[in-house]
């Protein structure tokens, strides 16, 4: 399976501490993820996709994602989101299927604010992988809220 990611799965030490195993810089490869927008939330750190036809979304996708690596990015995702099968463009290939976790319509409440893994990064990464080793996402966007 092939998945795109838009938030903090886009970092490698958070998306190795999901999936289980290290994730090699090369294996993700950058795409743009087309009728959709990525925007902040007001109650955690991290960002969601809404539709938007206008909307273009810059992340990376994983391919080889097995079965039980699935199943282990739902956990992280948890109850909120659905996992939807798309389409992503990709530089010099076009267009190719991806999975990609959309929020269940009403489960979060979106700013109009952009979300930048740069920032993530530099201001809520540390906080959020140490309680993300402790007690999983929610404990981690709890965290990192603050």
């Amino acid at each position: 399976m092939r998945f795109f990611f838009y938030g903090t799965l886009m970092d490698r030490d958070v998306l190795a501490r999901v999936l289980g195993r290290p994730v090699v810089a090369a294996a993700l490869k950058p795409a743009v993820l087309r009728g959709y927008r990525r925007t902040a939330i007001r109650e955690g750190s991290y960002p969601i996709v809404l539709r938007d036809a206008d909307g273009a979304v810059d992340g990376l996708t994983l391919d080889g994602v097995t079965k039980a690596e699935s199943e282990r990015l739902g956990a992280y995702e948890g109850p909120r989101y659905t996992l939807v099968r798309t389409f992503a463009d990709f530089p010099e290939r076009g267009p190719r299927a991806v999975f990609v976790f959309e929020p269940m319509p009403g489960a979060f409440k979106p700013t109009d604010t952009e979300w930048s893994l740069a920032v993530w990064q530099a201001e809520h990464k540390e906080k959020f992988l140490a309680a993300l080793i402790k007690g999983g996402r929610d404990a981690a966007a709890a965290a990192a809220s603050r």
